[in-house]
């Protein structure tokens, strides 16, 4: 293997007009030596991809940019950029995120000493609306992420605990195994297929990207993941069933999207209040299949 495989970093981007500049500054300005841009705008509405063409073009990194004459969804745009790749490995970026300038090396340098084959690391949120950075793991997820990489699947195939900011992957897997196009969480179907067929996940204990968050429609939003949920966890109905503790945790998943629903489109505080006891109600129920024992927690937790 080259000391320094070349690194696709791929770049999905649509109506990130504000943001765009900053996204591809971070991706020619990597320490890493060896890289390539993979640019797809998905029809976008403002200047996003003249932008953008202009930042990578002056760079003279090697590069392709793909402008779509029509709107395509996250999975099917995530496979045309993988299919016009040709590094050893690939990275996602999206056009409202950024990298730190040693993304690629740190994650280069991570993969190559530990023979992994997908790889996540430490980062940041940004809130847009109030231009706060704030750490995207609490210290005790992410070591609960890091000490459970061994048993990846089993611990994310009802709910992802990963953002996949980033990530990066041994490019022939991605076209092993391309992103399901009737799904709107690609990223986590991503990490269960990869995670399922035996191949290593690791994680890059420092914080490489920055993850904006944007506001957008709550209930909008909810419903999506709802439908994603099912279709995703139905691919492996029967590991959740025979996994009682996954079961559990599936079922407080569902409850949760039906309650975070009805949450989003609830405009009265007395309404939502009565709704959370409900929730709670409705997961203690679950957690604790013994009649008495529910009811004596119940009692306890809300009296």
């Amino acid at each position: 293997m080259a000391p320094n495989p070349l690194v696709s970093i791929l770049i999905i981007t649509m109506n990130h007009e504000r943001f765009i500049e900053k996204a591809c500054e971070t991706a020619i300005s990597q320490t890493y030596p060896n890289i390539e841009i993979i640019f797809l705008d998905n029809c976008s509405d403002d200047k996003t991809f003249e932008i953008g063409k202009k930042i990578i073009e002056n760079s003279k990194i090697p590069h392709v940019f793909i402008k779509n004459t029509e709107k395509y969804n996250v999975s099917k745009n995530l496979n045309i950029l993988v299919s016009h790749a040709s590094g050893e490995y690939a990275s996602i970026l999206s056009g409202d995120d950024w990298f730190t300038e040693d993304m690629i090396a740190e994650k280069v340098d991570y993969i190559l000493k530990t023979e992994t084959d997908f790889v996540f690391s430490d980062g940041y949120e940004y809130i847009n609306e109030t231009n706060e950075t704030r750490p995207l793991y609490s210290e005790s997820r992410k070591s609960k992420i890091i000490k459970s990489l061994d048993t990846f699947f089993h611990e994310n195939v009802v709910q992802n605990q990963t953002s996949n900011v980033g990530v990066f992957v041994r490019k022939n897997l991605l076209d092993k195994f391309p992103f399901d196009e009737n799904l709107h969480t690609e990223d986590w179907d991503m990490n269960l297929k990869l995670s399922y067929n035996g191949y290593k996940p690791g994680f890059v204990d420092k914080k490489l990207f920055y993850y904006r968050i944007l506001p957008n429609s709550l209930s909008k939003r909810w419903k999506l993941m709802q439908d994603s949920f099912y279709k995703l966890t139905s691919k492996y109905e029967d590991y959740i069933n025979t996994h009682r503790e996954v079961k559990v945790k599936y079922q407080i998943q569902e409850i949760g999207f039906k309650y975070e629903i009805l949450l989003s489109e609830s405009h009265s505080e007395q309404q939502k209040k009565s709704l959370m006891k409900k929730w709670k109600a409705e997961k203690y129920k679950i957690k604790y299949k013994k009649p008495l024992l529910f009811l004596k927690l119940f009692l306890l937790r809300f009296s």
